[in-house]
């Protein structure tokens, strides 16, 4: 049963009015003496001290199933907005309700004692988030085996770099079955595999109907995860939105040098715009398990089948993720540059090449080879096989092998990306895995030069200058 849509659902999280104001010492001995002093005086209270307000009257509504952004510059009040809804601040004024439980991910290793070993801190921070002895005694091993650091399990924290730290506070968070997620930057600091793994954790955990608050700089993975987004400034919320009309006025509020006097007519543009409808900004669509499609889908248009059965697997673990292999296996996968020289680093425009070799333990008929290039988030940046390019490949007899080469130019900036391959065959309009093997590469793309944005689109400038003679 598939969980409710979030218009179907009472909201999780409710917050009316919230306002945290923190009084600001310059004299550490005025700080000490001022409970004292108030005691003494009643003339004294409110009066020592500056007060700084970090959020300031903020209410919003979040639905189970929610996946919401929340953007804006250092000092905004992201993360003290998050403490107050994960519990660990209260707020000055204000109400926030939370109907279920909540794991965070604040500050790397918040939460965690550092000469507590990793074991240790598993325990600790599990009781925490609600789970019993014996829901934690089954979910440890899966606990560790997601974190992939068991060999220091029992080594202190102290002694973690940050990438291990948040591999086990992730780990964590994510076998505690909270019906809130909420995580800060905390996903930067890992490497680029790890956080592809995050990434696909969290699209399953929408899946589910939890609700995920994500606060992260990246406006393109905020973009690529969440319904919603939110823009902080100076605590304040100044727009609630579609993730793209938030994170371009955002990015026009970074690099202005008049700041938020710069975004003051978009802002009220975007107040008067009609909202958009589910069709025109919908939800991220996790990715189910890989299964056969559904008959529902005509048989009379094998391509739509096939691609919609190309995507209906991005999992990504520590390891390959392969799967198939009773009729044929890929047993050879190389990476080379245009020369045929194996490379595993190119400079963005570059060709490659990609060589497979296929072998066959009963006959395939009609065989269709394919590949996938996907980023570091799992977005799929490019796609085809022979089926697409309306090649028919020779059958492969059994015993035999096929050699198949795909080579394409790296229109792309610079990044980590994943190669994904597969072997199939139509069967009555029905595609039928002869092999698949995800993520089986991984490689790196450097910078030609100080181009920004997703696609390398080499263009041709020119400059006439003209001058007018007297």
């Amino acid at each position: 049963m598939s969980p409710p849509s979030p218009s179907e659902s009472p909201p999780l999280i409710t917050l009316r009015g919230v306002t945290k104001t923190y009084t600001i010492w310059d004299d550490p001995t005025a700080r000490l003496m001022a409970p004292f002093r108030r005691l003494w005086s009643k003339s004294a209270r409110g009066t020592e001290g500056r007060q700084f307000t970090a959020v300031k009257a903020f209410s919003l509504e979040i639905a189970r199933g929610e996946c919401l952004g929340i953007i804006g510059r250092n000092g905004a009040g992201k993360s003290t907005l998050l403490q107050m809804i994960a519990g660990t601040v209260q707020p000055t004024s204000g109400t926030v309700q939370i109907n279920g439980r909540v794991a965070a991910l604040l500050e790397l290793g918040s939460g965690f004692n550092p000469d507590f070993t990793g074991r240790e801190n598993i325990l600790m921070n599990a009781s925490i988030l609600g789970l019993g002895r014996e829901e934690i005694a089954a979910r440890y091993d899966s606990i560790v085996e997601y974190s992939g650091i068991a060999e220091f399990i029992d080594q202190p924290v102290r002694t973690y770099s940050s990438g291990m730290t948040l591999r086990l506070a992730f780990a964590v968070c994510a076998h505690v079955d909270a019906d809130i997620l909420i995580i800060d930057e905390a996903l930067a600091v890992g490497d680029a595999r790890f956080q592809f793994k995050c990434h696909a954790t969290l699209e399953q955990m929408l899946k589910e109907g939890r609700t995920i608050i994500f606060v992260s700089h990246d406006t393109n993975a905020v973009k690529r995860m969440c319904r919603t987004a939110v823009l902080l400034e100076r605590g304040e919320m100044l727009l609630k939105g579609s993730p793209n009309d938030v994170t371009n006025i955002y990015t026009k509020l970074i690099t202005s040098p008049h700041g938020l006097e710069s975004i003051r007519e978009d802002l009220a543009a975007l107040q008067n715009k009609p909202p958009e409808s589910d069709e025109a900004n919908p939800a991220p669509t996790p990715t189910p398990a890989p299964q056969l499609l559904s008959s529902s889908l005509s048989a009379e248009n094998p391509g739509t089948r096939l691609l919609a059965e190309e995507r209906t697997h991005q999992q990504i673990s520590d390891k390959e993720y392969a799967y198939g292999g009773e009729f044929g296996e890929i047993t050879s996968v190389v990476l080379a540059d245009h020369t045929g020289a194996p490379r595993l680093s190119f400079v963005t425009g570059q060709t490659i090449q990609v060589r497979i070799t296929c072998a066959a333990r009963q006959t395939v008929t009609a065989p269709i080879y394919a590949l996938t290039l996907k980023d570091v988030r799992g977005q799929e940046i490019y796609g085809t096989n022979t089926y697409f390019q309306n090649q028919n490949p020779p059958d492969v007899p059994a015993g035999g092998r096929a050699t198949v080469t795909f080579t394409l130019p790296l229109n792309i900036l610079p990044g980590v990306f994943f190669i994904s391959l597969g072997w199939v065959r139509l069967v009555n309009g029905e595609v039928v895995v002869i092999h698949r093997r995800y993520d089986v590469l991984r490689f790196d793309v450097m910078p030609r030069d100080k181009s920004f944005g997703l696609a390398w689109c080499p263009a041709t400038i020119e400059v006439h200058t003209a001058t007018t003679s007297g």
